[in-house]
């Protein structure tokens, strides 16, 4: 376990990539390093639930990740984009999560694994937002919370990770300012925005999130209780130097209007997610 706990510090959430590892789902949080200092981070309300049921994280996500949770200049970009809710109250979905990553060894690079479960639940937070509540559990029985708020599971907003064995809850971390805000899902698709602090300047530059549309093909072969067709996003996380951070491969399911994460690819690490059922409610 301490090995898996070192590897995860790849998927911290710090500057911009304290907002990209919004797709990297919860291994970050078993890495209890600090987050001091990133940019985009706002002060987590004390009544965040380090630790709790379901029902008191749900509450949690409900109050604090919605539109009237966003910067108010990040809400009247949403607000004005007047777009359509996604087409369902609520999914379900269980995963298998593996983390693999290179580590040095007095044999050269050795290729290191961990695997998760993860119960992640969707719901439509009206004006194409969805809240994504992710738990990931290991078999040791340590588990972590993903907090987010997203444009159709794409595009983060809103995020904030949790983990079981945390002393208090870390930031909620979100944009401050949208810059492009591009709202088909075909094509080629790019959301860049500034960051910093309530209270504080923002950020200098710019982060991006630019997508590109590929292959479609049967949602179906992801899970055979997933309907209609599968459209493949390949994102990339770009950091406010213009350097590229990460490579993201989502499925975005036609039917449901939202985006599954397939894939995260750092340098060194990769995390794969495997949809091991899936349930509309």
């Amino acid at each position: 376990m301490a090995v898996a706990l070192a590897n995860k510090k790849r998927f911290m959430w710090t500057a911009l990539a304290t907002m990209a590892a919004a797709y990297a789902g919860t291994a970050a949080s078993f890495q209890s390093a600090s987050q001091a200092g990133a940019p985009g981070s706002a002060p987590a309300p004390a009544s965040a639930p380090a630790t709790g049921s379901p029902a008191e994280h749900a509450g949690y996500l409900a109050q604090h990740f919605s539109a009237d949770a966003l910067n108010p200049d990040v809400k009247a970009v949403v607000m004005h984009a007047n777009l359509a809710p996604v087409p369902f109250g609520r999914i379900v979905v269980r995963t298998r999560e593996q983390v693999t990553s290179a580590q040095a060894g007095a044999q050269g690079s050795q290729a290191a694994s961990s695997v998760y479960a993860a119960q992640i639940t969707y719901e439509n937070a009206g004006q194409g937002l969805v809240r994504r509540m992710e738990v990931m559990q290991t078999d040791k029985g340590d588990s972590a919370t993903r907090l987010e708020l997203s444009y159709r599971g794409y595009f983060p907003f809103l995020t904030q990770s949790i983990s079981s064995n945390a002393q208090e809850a870390p930031p909620i971390v979100g944009a401050r300012k949208v810059v492009r805000f591009d709202t088909q899902t075909d094509g080629h698709m790019n959301f860049t925005y500034f960051y910093g602090a309530p209270g504080q300047d923002m950020s200098a530059d710019p982060g991006q999130v630019v997508c590109d549309a590929g292959k479609r093909y049967a949602a179906s072969q992801l899970n055979a209780a997933i309907q209609g067709q599968a459209l493949e996003l390949d994102c990339q996380l770009i950091d406010e130097n213009g350097g590229v951070t990460s490579k993201v491969t989502f499925a975005y399911l036609d039917k449901y209007q939202v985006a599954l994460l397939l894939r995260v690819k750092y340098p060194d690490s990769t995390l794969d997610s495997t949809i091991e059922d899936f349930r509309v409610e």
